[in-house]
């Protein structure tokens, strides 16, 4: 009789549906006779299901809600996040918390224009006039397809993507390296060792440092789209606006406190044509404000480079 209840059991919830439910009444201090009880007591049975489908998605509703209120804090205003809610579902829960361990977090940066003279509550530093200047003079491009075209409009974008939490380091003699860097520490000692990308002598092989941005372009992106299980054309460098609002909307990260470090980071934006990259972020020249350029093809012991995942 036990055999066929448990058989029946089976075919109606499924044997992945069972042991889910014994894990999670267990974690709730359900009896050995509840579980008895609950094979014989359908609309008991129902609702087990039901709390199961439930706790499945509170993964999902903790991650919103922390959005909301990051962007009620910065913005002063929340933002439809239905879409973030359906992206991050289609990529399911598994893959989120791969993404996590790496230290790559699930956000949504809504569609909002930023113009120099905004005033949202929590934009207490914007970048520095010269950012401003030269997007007016149409200098400061971006790519679109194969092409460059000159950025007529600040504006985040209404993107759900993957950001690197980690704080940038304080600049040390060449050493300084990001704490943790499972997510590109061992692709760029990789790199190195094949010789592939420049060598470093100031500091470890793996370090970010030292990594011009034609390298990380040919070199490095594609590895990391591989290694987190994406397209490459969903893989880019951080824009001078999204690294300069990221720190000042997510005060929970530890890189809430990168302008006060005295190293940059090479951002997404070309200067002029291909030869030059917008760089940014160094607390010596204004911190968050701080944004000037480099030739593309550089190395630099005090530069080093942030990815983002579109999903």
């Amino acid at each position: 009789m036990e055999r066929s209840c448990a058989k029946k059991e089976e075919r109606e919830f499924g044997i992945g549906m069972v042991h889910e439910g014994i894990i999670t009444l267990r974690s709730l201090g359900l009896t050995a006779e509840g579980w008895e009880k609950m094979k014989d007591d359908k609309e008991l049975a129902k609702k087990v299901v039901e709390l199961i489908e439930g706790e499945k998605e509170i993964w999902l509703e903790r991650i919103v809600a922390r959005e909301r209120a990051c962007h009620l804090a910065f913005f002063d205003q929340e933002f439809d996040l239905t879409a973030f809610a359906q992206t991050l579902k289609k990529y399911g829960e598994s893959k989120i918390r791969f993404w996590q361990k790496l230290e790559m977090e699930p956000v949504f940066l809504p569609e909002v224009a930023m113009p120099q003279d905004t005033n949202f509550r929590g934009w207490k530093v914007k970048p520095e006039s010269w950012f401003w200047q030269k997007i007016a003079e149409g200098r400061i491009l971006r790519q679109v397809g194969n092409k460059l075209v000159p950025i007529k409009e600040v504006r985040l974008e209404g993107i759900t993507a993957l950001i690197d939490t980690r704080l940038k380091p304080k600049y040390d003699a060449g050493k300084q390296m990001y704490e943790n860097d499972n997510l590109l520490g061992p692709i760029i000692e990789d790199l190195r060792r094949a010789k592939k990308i420049a060598k470093y002598e100031y500091g470890p092989k793996s370090s970010r440092f030292g990594v011009s941005a034609d390298e990380w372009e040919t070199c490095s992106k594609p590895v990391l789209a591989q290694k987190l299980g994406l397209d490459e054309s969903q893989i880019r460098l951080e824009r001078e606006i999204e690294a300069n609002v990221i720190p000042q909307i997510y005060l929970y990260m530890s890189r809430k406190d990168d302008g006060k470090t005295d190293t940059w980071e090479w951002r997404e934006e070309y200067f002029v044509g291909r030869g030059f990259r917008l760089d940014g972020g160094d607390s010596v020249h204004g911190g968050l404000a701080d944004v000037y350029c480099n030739s593309s093809g550089s190395h630099w012991f005090y530069g080093s480079f942030r990815p983002l995942a579109v999903l």
